[in-house]
């Protein structure tokens, strides 16, 4: 028991020792509490918020803007300006959206130009000034050898029909 006694002694000064002593980091801890102690960051004000003028509705003076007469949509017969022809025989190529067309070459003979173009079911058409494309009565205006440029006629939210130009360019 008396050889344990010293052994035991010398760790337990050992352990006491070791609490005293410093981590290393008292010069890193100082240069952390000093680096920015002089500096205050910059923080931007806030924007002044401005009031807005309060608006009481009165429906007694005032017409419903939900009344029926101000929801329908304007009569197909009013309106001027361009307009599908609803009698007008559906082509193969208005079965298919525009943009899943692809023109694929062209076919000249003296002047006259059309448009090879293919349908996303693989199958190829020709089509030529006049025809029509597309699932928005598009109507072609143009072929050259590098795109078909041609009307597309879009249903506007008032129900007026406002016409759009598109193209479909030759895949390389």
């Amino acid at each position: 028991m008396k050889p344990v006694l010293p052994l035991l002694t010398a760790g337990l000064f050992c352990v006491m020792l070791s609490g005293c002593s410093s981590d290393g980091l008292e010069d890193l801890r100082e240069f952390v509490k000093n680096a920015y102690a002089d500096r205050k960051p910059k923080v931007e004000p806030l924007p002044e918020i401005k009031m807005q003028e309060t608006f009481i509705y009165n429906s007694a003076n005032l017409p419903d803007p939900f009344a029926a007469f101000n929801l329908k949509p304007q009569s197909q017969n009013s309106a001027s300006g361009p307009r599908p022809d609803p009698n007008r025989r559906k082509e193969p190529l208005e079965d298919y959206p525009l943009d899943s067309l692809k023109m694929v070459g062209t076919l000249m003979r003296g002047k006259q130009a059309w448009a090879v173009i293919q349908a996303p079911d693989g199958t190829v058409h020709r089509a030529q000034v006049g025809d029509h494309l597309g699932q928005n009565s598009g109507m072609i205006n143009k072929v050259t050898e590098e795109k078909v440029d041609l009307i597309e006629l879009i249903q506007g939210a008032m129900g007026d029909w406002v016409e759009r130009e598109a193209n479909l360019t030759l895949l390389e």
